[in-house]
This record gives structure tokens, sequence and C-alpha cells, in this order.
């Protein structure tokens, strides 16, 4: 048959196939009916040959090939037997039809060995880069990656000690450090912005206990950045045949006073709590009676004919009275404030409002007092800026940051209440002209909330509370607020607004 195979084919075979050794052919008319073959079919079919058989009725996968128009089709790794991939090489020639079996199977195999490879090494270089800390197991390590979304992924290789956990996870290998050993939160508030900072750095916590699987533990843990991954050690220090005495009774020591700070933090909290909501009742409850006595005072001391029939000193004991209860009044609306801060008792209603708007109304809050103490407030405006506030919550800032100018400038003296842009920000400042403070009380101004009541020029008593609230409505904002302070010299209160509350 080879002598019989046309010039075409036989350039085919030459140019196309090499080598040819192992060769099935086949001759197909153009019904694509066999009419002879050459080599050995059992090689590449299934099924027999028999001429005047359709081939696609031998080979399904021909099914629909022929005819056709080109010269020539071939299709790639056809697997037309177990174990067998074969390339079909299809020439057409003066209306016959050549089929040219090509084995492959060793070429499938060298590209399956190959790809493979290519798997493992990938799969390699993944594990690699998921955990650099292998075999750290060995050393009684538990590791763990802290994932971008929160939480934390349990790597592969775990210890022994672990999987004794009863939070442990046989079937997902997974287990929530926090959940399991809840002394990790108090670890992660020390390291504060450690992990956040990426550099390549470990912390390494306080020594703790834990019991499960029948056993004591005593546990460490290591915070570590490494190549921009953020990872968690859990270390158990005693293994099995390992005492030390001394070493295991200062674990003791430590677990015990962690247990018992935890408590008292647990019940501090709940007292804080307590302690808050009963101000805000109290202060609540309180306002009515103060204003009903303010009321009647207020009703006498503007009634003249009433006032007539007081001797001076009563009529001084009156307007004391009065002075008296509206302090208290102002007290213990402040309290009440504070207190409802503290709890987290209210809900920014934010709104767009003109600084001049703003300043307006903080001004004539202001004006009584001022002139009490012939005070000059100056209003100064560069741009007429709207901004992005609760307009109740931020008025009572600038109430407060100007009634504490006034308390501690002199009569006769001035008062500046100006709105400062600046690289997109703006600033609203208060300054005063008045006894002004040392750099370490500056410094710690708004550390606490509660402060002690420091006496104005004038004699003015305070509450201690405005600057907790100043700074409590200012955070809740979103804004920042800095104080400049020499003695002598003048105070100066500065809150920045950031351009994205600014229209």
């Amino acid at each position: 048959m080879l002598n019989e195979l046309p010039i075409q084919v036989t350039d085919y075979l030459l140019n196309k196939i090499n080598p040819f050794t192992g060769l099935l052919i086949l001759r197909l008319n153009n019904k694509g009916v066999i009419d002879k073959w050459k080599g050995n079919p059992k090689d590449y079919l299934c099924n027999e040959i028999k001429k005047g058989v359709r081939v696609d009725e031998l080979i399904p996968a021909l099914t629909g090939l022929i005819p056709f128009d080109s010269e020539s089709i071939k299709l790639t790794r056809l697997q037309l037997k177990d174990d067998k991939y074969t390339d079909v090489h299809i020439v057409k020639d003066n209306g016959n039809y050549w089929i040219i079996f090509v084995d492959q199977t060793k070429e499938v195999d060298k590209l399956k060995d190959l790809l493979q490879n290519m798997n493992e090494r990938e799969l390699h270089e993944k594990d690699a880069y998921e955990n650099p800390f292998k075999n750290v197991d060995r050393l009684n390590f538990a590791t763990f990656r802290k994932e971008k979304q929160n939480g934390f992924c349990l790597l592969p290789n775990v210890p022994e000690w672990l999987k004794k956990h009863p939070l442990y996870n046989t079937k997902t290998n997974e287990l929530d450090p926090v959940k399991a050993f809840p002394f990790l939160e108090v670890f992660f508030v020390e390291i504060g912005n450690f992990w956040k900072d990426y550099e390549e750095n470990y912390i390494v916590s306080e020594t703790w206990s834990e019991t499960f699987g029948g056993k004591d533990h005593y546990m460490r843990a290591f915070a570590v950045n490494f190549n921009e991954e953020n990872y968690l050690f859990i270390k158990s220090f005693i293994r099995e045949g390992v005492e030390e005495q001394n070493l295991l009774q200062a674990f003791r020591d430590s677990a015990l006073a962690f247990d018992k700070l935890a408590k008292a933090e647990k019940k501090l909290k709940e007292l804080l709590v307590y302690k808050n909501k009963f101000n805000s009742i109290i202060s609540h409850d309180l306002r009515a009676p103060i204003a009903a006595v303010l009321g009647v005072v207020d009703l006498i001391s503007s009634d003249e004919d009433e006032l007539n029939k007081l001797n001076e000193g009563y009529r001084e004991l009156l307007l004391s009275i009065k002075d008296e209860m509206l302090r208290l009044l102002d007290y213990n609306d402040k309290l009440y404030h504070w207190a409802n801060l503290e709890l987290g008792n209210f809900n920014l209603e934010i709104q767009e409002v003109s600084v001049s708007e703003i300043f307006e109304i903080a001004g004539n809050t202001a004006k009584g007092k001022c002139d009490e103490k012939n005070i000059k407030l100056q209003v100064e405006i560069a741009e007429d800026k709207i901004i992005k506030v609760d307009k109740t919550l931020f008025l009572q800032v600038l109430n407060n940051l100007l009634s504490n100018a006034v308390k501690f400038t002199p009569e006769g003296n001035d008062i500046t209440l100006s709105e400062v842009v600046n690289d997109g920000k703006l600033f609203i400042n208060v300054h005063d002209t008045g006894i002004g403070m040392k750099e370490d009380v500056v410094k710690n101004l708004f550390e606490d909330s509660l402060r002690g009541t420091t006496v104005g020029t004038s004699g003015e008593k305070g509450t201690g509370l405005g600057l907790g609230i100043i700074k409590k409505v200012v955070d809740a904002h979103g804004f920042a607020i800095t104080a400049s302070s020499k003695p002598g010299k003048g105070t100066t209160f500065s809150i920045e607004i950031p351009g994205t509350s600014v229209v």
C-alpha cells in the first residue's frame, strides 16, 4: 500500500510527520468508507477494521468531518484507546481521503510530568509564601496569620498540645485564638498600633496559664511583623516531663494576679456605667426644682415693691442666692450633658451652617458676661464658610470656650473669636488675653474628663466639666482641638475642621 501512496500524501508524511514509524494509514472514498489500510489497527483502535465500514462508525470523533474542502486536517491528542494518545492527520487527494495515525503517548506523558512538576513547584512556592515559619511546631509554637478582614488563620503544622484544646476543629484545622485564649485581648490592647506599622519586629506578651486536655499549660504570645504580614505565635512552655517548681509558682502567681486584675477591671467598668447613669438621672431630675427656685428668686428680685420691703442685707442675700442657683443650674446642665456623652446617649444631627451664623449666636450668648466685666469680644471671619456640624452641640462647645475665656480674662481686656482657612482645613479659634496656663497644665488639659475647678479673675466659680464636654463633642464630629498658652499671656483654643466637613 505504501507504494500506492499519492505524491501529495508522501510529501505530507515527509514534511509534516517526523518520524513516522509505527504508523496506521487508512484510505477512504469520498463518502468516508474504508477500502484499504496499512499498519496494525490494534495499536491505535479498540475495534477491528473492516472494508466497507464508514470511518465515523469506527471512530466517532471523526463524525461529520468527511468530506471537507481543505487539503488536510489535523486532530491532536485524541484518546482513541486507553492510555493511548494519537494525532490524526487527514489528507485529501483526487477524491480519496487518507487518514494517518501517529502515536503521541510518550509526548503526552512527558507533558503530564512537566505539568506535575510545575504544579508541585507552584504549590511549594505558595506554601512558602503563606507560611515562612515552617516546622516551628517542633519548638511547641502554634502559628497564626492575621487576616486583612480581621480574624486569624491557623497555619499548617499544628503542635500536638494545641490539638487537644476543646475549641480546635480537627476537620477544618481551625481555632480562634482570641476565643481560645481570652488573655490575648489584653495583649492586643497593649501592642496598640504595632501590627499597623508593619515594621519587621516582634513583641512578647506576659505569661499566662490555661488548663485543657487534662494539663496545666503556661503560655506566652509573640506578635510578629514579617514581609508585610502580621503573625501571632503562641507557645506552651511547660512540656511533659519538665518541672521547675519556682518557675511554675511564678506562673501561677502571675495568672492569679491577672485574674484579679481582670475581675477588678470588669467591676470598675460596671461601676463607671452605673455612675454615669446615676449622674444622668439625678441631674435630669434636679433641673426642675432648681429652675423653680430660680424662678421664685427672679420674680422677687424683679419686683421693686417686694425688694423695698427687704433691708439691704436681705437684698444682697437674695442676689447671692440667684447667683448660686444660676451656677448650680449651669453645673447641673453640664453634668447631665457630660454623663450622657460618657454613656454615648447622643446622636449627631449634622446640618450645614455658616460660620457667621454660629459666631453670631455664640457671641450673643456670651455678650451678657462680657458686658459684666467690660470685655470686648472681637469676631474675625476670613471666609464665611459653610460647615457640617450638629448645630446645638457645636454651639455648646463655643459657648463653653467663650465662657472660660471670659472667666479667666481680667476686666477691660479683649477676647477674639476667629475663623482661619489654611491648606483646605478650617480653624475656629477662641483667644483670650487672660491669666494663661503653665506648659504642664496645657499638656494634660484634655486628659481627664473631670478636672478641678479654678476661680476666675473676678471670683467666678467653675464646674470642672466644661473641657470634658468640649472634647467629647469635638471627637464625635471627627474634629481635633488643641490649646496653647503662656502664663500672663492668655490662652488660645483651636478647633480643626477637616475639608470633608467644609462646603
